[in-house]
């Protein structure tokens, strides 16, 4: 049963007749009930449903992080939602049904921080990935506190492991990632950002390559 408790032009919630209200992020919204139908999907609904799927299947484990990562450019939406709309427009690739992700055109954060450079991710050892970066503490928005994030995705296990709290800072030029003893001899993807140390402001993260888990 919906509760109306602020006179006729305040906020209500729940469903009162045709019409259910709600709030969200502190905004109050009405909206009227779903008309049943009977109608098949277009092929523009079904191709929308494909991608949305994927994206977010794909991103759905690491949304907290995506949160953070696209919370700057969020307004009235969630930071992963503009992330999944972004993702269905600029990542996939090929012809319905048969759609994939690219990989080098996922982001998990985009913001006015300055980026990282010079990147090399590598796995001589067993278990673990060391990527490095260039010192650019110095530059533009650039902070010797940044921290690094790193997100690591293994296709084969549809897995991720990410660094949000314990990355080094940006004047290491250095930072090594653990993961599970299974990842060994996996092909992973890696991406880099950096954020600042109260995690409000990410740099837009980079695909830092593909590589081989010793």
């Amino acid at each position: 049963m919906g509760k109306y408790n602020k006179g006729i032009l305040g906020a209500f919630s729940g469903k009162v007749g045709t019409v259910v209200g709600s709030s969200w992020n502190g905004i109050d919204y009405m909206r009227s009930l779903p008309r049943p139908t009977t109608k098949a999907p277009s092929d523009l609904q079904l191709i929308h449903r494909s991608k949305f799927g994927l994206v977010n299947g794909f991103l759905g484990p690491v949304s907290n992080l995506v949160n953070l990562g696209y919370k700057s450019l969020a307004t009235k939406k969630t930071g992963y939602n503009v992330a999944i709309a972004e993702m269905m427009s600029d990542a996939i690739t090929g012809i319905y049904p048969d759609f994939e992700i690219d990989y080098t055109k996922i982001f998990f954060s985009k913001g006015s921080l300055t980026g990282v450079y010079g990147v090399l991710a590598t796995s001589t050892t067993p278990g673990e990935i060391d990527i490095a970066w260039a010192d650019n503490s110095d530059s533009g928005t650039a902070k010797a506190t940044d921290k690094a994030v790193v997100l690591i995705y293994n296709p084969a296990k549809s897995a991720f492991v990410y660094n949000l709290e314990n990355g080094a800072l940006r004047p290491a030029v250095m930072d090594t990632i653990i993961l599970p003893a299974e990842f060994s001899g996996d092909t992973v993807q890696v991406w880099i950002a950096f954020m600042t140390p109260d995690k409000k402001t990410f740099s837009t993260s980079i695909h830092a390559g593909e590589i081989v888990v010793a």
